[in-house]
């Protein structure tokens, strides 16, 4: 079976690859659930701290999501409560 939550995080943190600064704020990403449904990527983190920084880094999570059509809309969420929720602008891609 194929682990999806680390193929997700893979995938964000890959695109980042050769940018140290990027990779360094998406570090959390290993240490929360990441799973799409229904158009969502939702990222649970262990703590509200991990999620404020995740919300924090929106734009950073965002562009890889877009380029990639992985979601329409992000989700990061602590213990069952939403922290931030953000649309995917498709519009705004670099090309």
């Amino acid at each position: 079976m194929i682990n999806r939550n680390s193929q997700l995080a893979r995938l964000i943190l890959s695109f980042y690859r050769e940018d140290p600064k990027q990779l360094q704020q998406l570090k959390l990403l290993r240490s929360c659930k990441i799973f799409r449904r229904w158009g969502v990527l939702y990222i649970r983190c262990q703590n509200r701290e991990m999620a404020a920084a995740l919300a924090n880094a929106c734009e950073v999570i965002a562009e890889p999501v877009a380029r990639l059509r992985l979601a329409k809309k992000i989700t990061i969420s602590s213990k069952n409560t939403s922290v931030a929720v953000f649309p995917i602008d498709f519009s705004k891609m670099k090309a």
